[in-house]
């Protein structure tokens, strides 16, 4: 009888080491507002330099919907190379839109024409 308690506590105990880890992940996420005061604009490599991005952490992006708006492109640097958006890609125009990073390169850009080519697009790569 008490191997099974044994069994059930170390289960437990596995159990609630694992939720920690989790937790102190969800903890550490940070959110970021993309280009800071300047909001959502062009050229945003310095505002990328310095910063670790991890898997988990959210990039907010903040802008007027009447000039611009927002695509993620999600692993496909050929369509962020080329400033294209892919079939069903959704297109983002809150003015505030959030988005949580996945692992590898997240891609951003604008889809109305010429702004993407101008350089209303950034990547970021998580750690």
């Amino acid at each position: 009888m008490s191997n099974g308690r044994s069994n059930s506590a170390m289960l437990a105990s596995m159990l609630l080491f694992l939720m920690l880890v989790f937790y102190s992940e969800m903890v550490h996420a940070k959110t970021y507002s993309v280009g800071d005061e300047s909001g959502w604009t062009y050229n945003l490599t310095d505002w990328i330099q310095g910063k670790h991005f991890k898997i988990g952490d959210r990039v907010v992006f903040k802008y007027d919907p009447r000039k611009h708006d927002v695509v993620a492109i999600i692993g496909n640097k050929y369509a962020y190379d080329e400033c294209t958006t892919p079939p069903k890609t959704i297109v983002y125009d809150t003015g505030n839109d959030e988005f949580l990073l996945s692992g590898g390169v997240n891609y951003f850009i604008s889809k109305i024409p010429g702004q993407c080519e101008a350089g209303l697009k950034f990547a970021i790569e998580t750690e």
